[in-house]
């Protein structure tokens, strides 16, 4: 359930921005996002809401 909103529009656009960069495709960089994003809602806060690349590959 979403905790707190504060920072998941910052988390998703930057892990798509990274993921675009890193040469990953339109596709595949939006899953990720996504789950960033979703992981980042869980948690309160802004920076320290913001998951692992560990915790995103165990969504």
């Amino acid at each position: 359930a979403a905790t707190d909103t504060t920072g998941a529009g910052d988390a998703f656009t930057a892990a798509l921005a990274w993921s675009l960069g890193a040469g990953v495709s339109l596709e595949a960089a939006a899953t990720y996002a996504a789950r960033v994003g979703a992981l980042a809602v869980t948690r309160r806060g802004a920076q320290d809401s913001y998951p692992t690349a560990a915790e995103v590959e165990a969504l």
